[in-house]
């Protein structure tokens, strides 16, 4: 990958994944580790949090098509390998986050994905990606899932900031 040329996303739009999506690879052993990099990366690079969740899933057997993607985002972080996060000082802090949810995104199990990200002034504190652990029946409740999720995040935060 080293010669590869970079790409501008870590996924390509529209891209659907399933455990069947393709012809078995070859070397699960190469995914397996490249997946475990990837996944020790996302504490310091949110952008490919989403992208790392989604090729996770398929650790037990990886087809030749989520290869490809786990190619694609290691083209994208040779295109991004200097970004990073950023802390700012700034005056006044408030806390600021954002969660969203993708319904029944999992063609496998039609299990929805939850993310958020939380920041304290400019600054990103805590982000996640994960699936949710049960099928959500509708978007709304899917979306009620992953605002449930955020909300015990801010609330544990709210805890540490009190006893801080």
């Amino acid at each position: 990958m080293q010669d590869a040329y970079p790409c501008p996303t870590p996924m390509a739009a529209g891209t659907k994944l399933f455990s069947s999506d393709s012809e078995l690879f070859k070397d699960p052993s190469v995914y397996r580790n490249t997946i475990g990099a990837l996944q020790y990366l996302t504490s310091t690079r949110p952008d490919i949090s989403f992208t790392v969740n989604k090729l996770s899933q398929f650790l037990q057997a990886p087809t030749k098509l989520q290869w490809m993607a786990c190619k694609r985002a290691l083209r994208y972080l040779k295109g991004t390998q200097f970004h990073g996060l950023q802390f700012k000082l700034v005056a006044a802090l408030c806390v600021e986050c954002y969660t969203d949810a993708n319904w029944g995104s999992n063609l496998n199990d039609r299990r929805s994905t939850s993310g958020y990200c939380i920041y304290l002034g400019p600054n990103l504190i805590q982000w996640s990606s994960c699936k949710q652990k049960v099928v959500a029946l509708s978007s709304t409740e899917a979306e009620y899932r992953a605002l449930a999720q955020t909300a015990t995040e801010l609330a544990w935060l709210d805890n540490l900031f009190f006893e801080i």
